[in-house]
């Protein structure tokens, strides 16, 4: 065979590699910012339950998952491009907004709440019960939304406020509730619950009411020619956990229940 007909047959082999499944022999570029326990460091010994899900439901296609830590803005356009094959825990506005592929089943909801002390007896029910707390912990420099926003908007309630920069805002937060510093923290209900359980404080912070959830998906790009067969393969592999009660084993294992 010349030279001519090699270059040929290994250009159609390398053609029919490319076309016959999604899952051979690949590596699928998962990318986030860190945001435990859906996904935290790639390091670690419990790298985030949504990672652990994703590496379950494309194991069984022969496909690995490299998961990459980076700025969320970035993650998105990166995702969008086709650079990346999927963004973890884009919630339904990001998805339409950078033309995300997503499919039925979420892999968990965004809900914001109220922490507060076991033995306060403060309710959040609406943004006027909010008027009662004094010592409100929020991560600096995020944008909240709805009546947390709004009521963090309003100038009387600034000196309430105690902005946190740390590396670990919920872990700081939750330390410094327990020595009487704070009586009120805003933050996402998984998050929060995922850092008390971890820390053993379940039964001295609690959740004192939430805003409306959102739930949150895994966006692949559209850009990847197996787009529509990523989001199957991942709604299958949720069901499938859920109906075995895998899925109920691995949320326990972070300290957390079923979405549903």
């Amino acid at each position: 065979m010349d030279l001519k007909k090699r270059l040929c047959h290994a250009l159609g082999m390398l053609a029919l590699f490319l076309t016959t499944g999604y899952a051979t022999a690949q590596t699928m570029v998962v990318v986030a910012d860190t945001w435990c326990p859906y996904n935290c460091e790639p390091t670690a010994k419990k790298p985030g339950y949504v990672v652990e899900l994703l590496k379950s439901a494309f194991a069984t296609k022969g496909q690995s998952v490299s998961y990459r830590v980076m700025p969320w803005t970035r993650a998105l356009l990166d995702t969008h491009s086709g650079k990346a094959a999927a963004v973890i825990a884009a919630n339904g506005r990001e998805a339409t907004e950078h033309q995300l592929a997503i499919g039925s089943e979420p892999i968990g909801v965004a809900k914001g709440c109220v922490f507060v002390p076991a033995s306060s007896p403060f309710k959040y029910r609406s943004i006027q019960d909010l008027d009662g707390l004094t010592r409100v912990g929020v991560v600096g420099g995020n944008a909240y939304q709805n009546d947390f926003g709004e009521w963090l908007s309003r100038p009387e309630n600034r000196p309430k406020t105690h902005e946190v920069f740390a590396d670990n805002p919920s872990e700081r937060r939750a330390e410094m509730m327990t020595r009487g510093r704070l009586d009120g923290i805003f933050e996402d209900y998984t998050e929060m619950a995922y850092v008390l359980s971890a820390k053993g404080l379940q039964n001295q912070i609690v959740s004192a009411g939430c805003q409306s959830p959102s739930p949150l998906y895994v966006g692949f790009s559209k850009k990847h020619p197996h787009a529509q067969d990523l989001v199957a393969t991942l709604d299958m592999e949720i069901r499938r956990m859920r109906k075995v009660g895998s899925l109920k084993d691995l949320l326990m294992s972070y300290g957390l229940e079923d979405w549903k």
